[in-house]
């Protein structure tokens, strides 16, 4: 196994070519440069906080890129470690959502379908979307439940279909997370429920890093690049999140700390003095109650 990092790099960049000049949760304006990020540049709204890149790609660009980067690309390498994953992520469910094992469940960005199959044992009548053909063929592969090829906007399903739908680690990776999640809301049935897992920008550990980045930018350059992955648009937090939520239809319902796999899974693929560094900040979050990551339920509103 290759340091995550390099696993991390190896990705690249998602596609760009469109320039973003306002904010993709509020249209604001009044922006300000935070971080140079693979050549492009970080932006923060100065009116709601949301930090995104200046520039994104959207539809069959989008698609072709993760028809070749996949879910936990570099990191994860073996069934067994993407079968782990499914059950961290179904567990996570679990513990903010409650312990139903029974409905229809859509998850939007199901990749390879390991956690729909996950769900799938534990009872729910499943269903898939992902904009990569290659995940969408191995996903129909694992599980009874259709899978479409494509992207939410324009999957086959009917309003008011699902009781859950799950999201996670997609949001980041949204060219437009507003639209996405108004498609999202129209989906699940009244008081139905979204669970999705994404970064928490303002984690208290962010304003240290973003110092140090600009202040040490050769030194630093692996932790930057796993902190701010080539692959993200946007970047939220548990400040903003509810606002995001609001402006598509739905109620946030609760928010907390979530482990990154990283420092779950793969700890041990990392160097010496970078393992360390993982399990200083883990132990430092526990005391904080902070994680870089967050786990987020809403309900769409009756």
């Amino acid at each position: 196994m290759t340091d995550p990092v390099t696993g991390v790099r190896d990705r690249g960049l998602a596609p760009g070519g469109i320039r973003r000049d306002a904010c993709p949760l509020c249209s604001g304006t009044d922006l300000r440069l935070r971080l140079q990020v693979g050549g492009r540049g970080l932006l923060e709204c100065n009116a709601c906080g949301v930090r995104f890149t200046d520039e994104y790609a959207e539809g069959a660009d989008v698609a072709s890129y993760y028809g070749t980067v996949q879910a936990h690309h570099g990191k994860a390498d073996s069934e067994d470690q993407f079968a782990a994953i499914a059950r961290i992520q179904a567990d996570a469910m679990e513990s903010i959502a409650g312990p139903r094992r029974h409905g229809r469940l859509l998850e939007i960005g199901c990749s390879r379908g390991h956690l729909l199959t996950e769900l799938e044992v534990r009872g729910w009548d499943v269903n898939g979307i992902d904009v990569a053909a290659t995940s969408v063929t191995e996903a129909r592969g694992r599980c009874r439940g259709e899978v479409w090829h494509g992207e939410p906007e324009d999957c086959p399903f009917e309003p008011g279909s699902f009781d859950r739908i799950a999201m996670f680690d997609v949001l980041a990776h949204l060219p437009h997370p507003v639209r996405t999640l108004q498609t999202v809301s129209s989906l699940l049935k009244p008081r139905g429920q979204l669970v999705l897992s994404t970064v928490d920008e303002a984690w208290p550990l962010v304003p240290v890093f973003l110092k140090a980045f600009r202040a040490l930018p050769n030194r630093l350059a692996a932790v930057q690049d796993e902190m701010y992955e080539g692959q993200h648009y946007c970047y939220f937090s548990h400040r903003n999140i509810g606002q995001l939520l609001g402006e598509a239809g739905m109620e946030l319902a609760a928010t907390r700390p979530l482990t990154p796999l990283s420092a779950q899974l793969f700890v041990h693929h990392y160097p010496v003095k970078r393992r360390l560094g993982l399990l200083a900040m883990r132990r430092l979050d526990g005391l904080l109650g902070s994680s870089r990551k967050m786990l987020v339920l809403a309900t769409r509103r009756a």
